[in-house]
């Protein structure tokens, strides 16, 4: 029996998050500069003889069953990937399993990964229309916004799809630039082996509702929040430039200084927990932090100065943080099959 799979990868923010939302990124460009790790959905799918449906998602360990695809139904229960099956249409029956190496609401981008993970599968297996990178990562953003209502930026669904090290220019709509961070390996491996990763526990709160919060509080259009996106902006900039040239102190640095200008625009993101590991770890040796996400809980990103790292990761491992270890993606979706 032939079996379909896919992996997608989470990713990193470094800079820019919240430039890449509607409408600040249609009206002043939006920048994001983040990487995807070796953290990944995976899906697998098994085609039936009959036109039934099975769903598995071992993250929420849910289950849902259709006789045909007209059946497929919202009802709260692992909506998104019945969202992507409506996008997708596929004409046959089909087992679809999917599981992640992380855990749900991590500030990481599953959902957008566990999207293109499912997308990319069903797109496999077409045999014409194939869908490019890009139309795969704008349908896996389409699939939240217009589907399912959830608010959002297209950062985590392009960074799944094309992997690695990225510059991310928003201005609007599907028009999305991918730059490619052109580092040296050395400061790649410099990078990757001075940065810490620390889960600190679920959010509270789904991305799309502080999302959501934030509008009706009206933080994209207000003139001191543009102002905030926009330093937020400069920011991940500097810190592309600073990647590139190997000026990693600096590029820590300006870590510290793009989530201390988070907090200023949304001062929900962060709680005292998050705030006492990153004062702990900033104590211990670390030259800047961010919460990743939306905020309110999920997963820390540390930049260290060297031979610090152990420090840090005892300090905030006794704290009850979680330390992640990782190395970056290069790859983005991948899609294979094999006999089983």
């Amino acid at each position: 029996m032939k079996v379909y799979r896919s992996r997608s990868p989470v990713r990193i923010t470094f800079g820019g998050g919240g430039t890449d939302i509607y409408p600040y990124d249609k009206d002043y460009g939006g920048i994001c500069l983040g990487a995807t790790i070796n953290k990944y959905v995976y899906a697998t799918l098994n085609i039936r003889d009959d036109k039934k449906i099975n769903i598995y998602s071992w993250d929420y360990k849910k289950q849902q069953n259709f006789n045909d695809r007209d059946e497929v139904s919202y009802n709260g229960e692992i909506d998104l990937l019945k969202a992507v099956i409506n996008k997708m249409d596929p004409e046959y029956g089909f087992n679809l399993f999917i599981r992640s190496d992380i855990s749900t609401n991590s500030g990481l981008g599953l959902s957008a990964a566990a999207s293109v993970s499912t997308i990319g599968l069903f797109n496999h297996l077409r045999k014409k229309d194939r869908l490019t990178d890009h139309q795969i990562a704008e349908l896996a953003f389409l699939v939240e916004e217009e589907e399912l209502r959830n608010l959002g930026g297209r950062q985590d669904q392009y960074a799944s799809v094309f992997g690695g090290i990225n510059l991310f220019e928003f201005y609007g709509g599907n028009k999305v630039l991918i730059n490619p961070t052109k580092a040296k390996q050395d400061y790649i491996l410099e990078l990757q082996k001075n940065l810490l990763i620390f889960y600190t526990g679920q959010r509270t709160k789904f991305s799309g509702d502080i999302l959501r919060e934030l509008k009706k509080q009206g933080s994209f259009i207000d003139d001191n929040k543009i102002k905030q996106l926009d330093e937020i902006k400069e920011i991940a900039l500097e810190m592309n430039h600073c990647l590139r040239e190997g000026y990693l102190k600096k590029f820590g640095e300006l870590i510290k200084t793009s989530w201390e200008t988070k907090k200023k625009f949304n001062p929900k993101v962060t709680n005292d927990k998050i705030d006492d590991l990153v004062n702990i770890a900033l104590e211990n040796g670390a030259i800047g932090g961010r919460l990743m996400g939306a905020g309110g809980g999920g997963h820390l990103l540390f930049y260290c100065n060297s031979n610090k790292e152990q420090i840090i990761k005892q300090k905030l491992e006794e704290k009850g943080a979680k330390s992640i270890d990782f190395s970056f993606d290069f790859k983005g979706l991948q899609t294979w099959e094999i006999e089983e």
